[in-house]
């Protein structure tokens, strides 16, 4: 098949690629970055400040969903192949293109072709229907180190559901040096959570370090004895996973916590039931992978080049097998009938 063109869709949260957290926004880079070295055609829609090697970017002249809409709308290319939805707008609006709508979370509803980003979502929460391509990151983005400190390190949102209480858990019971990194939501039940639960504990063993990106994220990660990933929701993905394996820092996770057991498949030595079978793991590390092992399992599932293979082979099956359906009475041909508008 030739090449491709093809329109990335990005939210108007954050920039692409983000400056330091976003999952989504750095999936998008990753990828649009991996098919424009392939020779293919991607066109951007993204927030202002966005800077890849897209063959075009446009920015979002404003807040509004609705206007986003009919801008993608106006500067759509009439030779466009396939839509890649990371936002949803474009998807709902059922366009007569194919267009996949990437979810990073969990259920999508009105939509031509829903794609997940772990098996275990799209059974559990997407009734079977659709598909699911994991998510992959840039190994050379991450930083290696064999040599460790002896600190344990929890990444993520500080949230109950997060499961940083039983990281703290853990570190008493190990005894070992906590850090939490992570962000805190400006939001009255976070708040609580943090005042009651976390902050009565740090001290010089537990430290909660604020929120990171960039260099301090990869020293964190790179140097942790091991990473803790104690979710207790049924987690989409869970990025955190193959970006502490990447730096080659082994990371416990629990085999209930959703897409976590399918993620950590190949290493399931680094599941846990509980917080006390995590804090055995920690004090024993028996059959831990190495950390070029560790690297390496993300080199043969996780890559961006991995993740691109996926998308190109999904992108061309729909094509090809037109899987998609041209719905008369969509949102997109609504707003097209009340105003004129022209593909460039």
């Amino acid at each position: 098949m030739r090449d491709l063109k093809i329109v990335q869709i990005s939210t108007n949260s954050l920039p692409v690629p983000p400056i330091d957290y976003g999952g989504t926004q750095r999936d998008v880079y990753y990828l649009t970055e991996e098919l424009v070295r392939r020779g293919h055609e991607v066109i951007l829609f993204a927030k202002k400040g966005s800077n890849t090697r897209a063959t075009e970017t446009y920015e979002y002249p404003s807040s509004d969903k609705r206007e986003q809409l009919e801008f993608i709308m106006r500067h759509l290319p009439k030779d466009t192949d396939i839509i890649h939805d990371h936002y949803g707008i474009v998807a709902k609006a059922n366009p007569p293109i194919p267009t996949i709508r990437n979810s990073h979370s969990k259920t999508v509803e009105g939509v031509q072709i829903p794609v997940y980003v772990s098996e275990t979502i799209l059974k559990t929460y997407g009734s079977n229907k659709g598909y699911y391509v994991y998510n992959g990151i840039r190994l050379s983005d991450y930083k290696f180190s064999r040599k460790k400190k002896d600190y344990l390190l929890f990444v993520g949102r500080v949230s109950r559901m997060k499961g940083v209480h039983l990281a703290i858990e853990v570190a008493k019971k190990t005894g070992k040096k906590l850090l939490i990194a992570g962000t805190l939501n400006d939001n009255a039940n976070y708040i609580e959570y943090f005042n009651t639960e976390i902050k009565p504990q740090l001290n010089d063993q537990i430290r909660y370090v604020g929120p990171v990106g960039g260099d301090k994220k990869q020293e964190l990660l790179s140097n942790a004895s091991c990473v803790l990933f104690p979710s207790t929701w049924d987690e989409p993905f869970g990025l955190v996973l193959i970006e502490a394996l990447a730096c080659g820092t082994p990371v416990l996770g629990f085999k209930y916590a959703g897409a976590v057991p399918e993620v950590l498949g190949g290493l399931p030595q680094l599941l846990c039931k509980d917080a006390d079978e995590m804090a055995e793991k920690v004090l024993s590390r028996k059959n831990f992978p190495t950390a070029r092992e560790c690297r390496r399992y993300v080199r043969h599932h996780y890559s961006d080049k991995i993740m691109a293979d996926n998308f190109l082979k999904l992108y061309k099956r729909i094509i090809r097998k037109k899987e998609y359906k041209l719905i008369s009475n969509s949102k997109w041909n609504k707003i097209t009938a009340k105003r004129s508008w022209k593909r460039r």
